[in-house]
């Protein structure tokens, strides 16, 4: 596991760059003054969001701020904003991957997420928004904490009824996403993988 996470991050590091402000094409999920509060297998997470990139991620007993860095290119589906954990507080490190994901079908939607509930526990609202928060110890640092927001789109549209949803396991105050949105034009840096089945929490 510590191999793949070190891998991820490499790819992340080398396959993207970018700018800690929003550039006309990013595909945001949180605006100036909304909060996310998840539960989780992992546990508890509260996600803010300051102007622009800034986003205050907090759970038991650590917080960080920082300006998130906006995608370039098309990384696993989103072309929204990252931080590959290079930043580092006495709360360890904090990889992000805050974006919009568009899909043709429900379904096609789920095995998404179910090629990412191997490393994640997500959990995600009838309307699509999904959390996923993942903790790493890594043998002499800190802890890398690993958080995903997305917010699902199928043929341009917020969900209503996604198959699986726990609408208690997130709270949004102050804000809230497009009920429509299509991707903006932009190079794929790595490709999205879609699994063999449907995610089923």
């Amino acid at each position: 596991m510590k191999t793949a996470l070190v891998l991820v991050l490499a790819l992340v590091v080398s396959g993207c760059t970018g700018h800690r402000g929003l550039l006309p094409n990013t595909e945001f999920v949180l605006s100036k003054g909304m909060k996310i509060t998840a539960t989780t297998a992992n546990g508890a997470l509260v996600i803010t969001a300051g102007e622009g990139t800034e986003r205050t991620f907090s759970g038991d007993g650590w917080s960080k701020n920082w300006h998130l860095i906006a995608r370039n290119t098309r990384w696993y589906g989103s072309l929204g904003l990252y931080d590959p954990a290079a930043s580092y507080s006495q709360h360890g490190r904090v990889l992000v991957d805050e974006g919009k994901q568009f899909f043709a079908t429900e379904s096609e939607a789920l095995r998404y997420l179910y090629s990412e509930s191997r490393y994640f526990k997500l959990v995600f609202t009838s309307n699509g928004l999904v959390v996923g928060y993942h903790v790493e110890t890594i043998a002499g640092g800190g802890p890398i904490r690993s958080v995903h927001v997305w917010q699902i789109y199928i043929n341009g549209r917020k969900p209503t009824l996604l198959r699986g949803a726990d609408d208690t396991a997130i709270r949004v105050s102050g804000g809230d996403t497009p009920e429509i949105s299509s991707p903006n034009a932009a190079p794929i840096g790595y490709p999205r993988a879609i699994g063999d089945r449907e995610y089923a929490p």
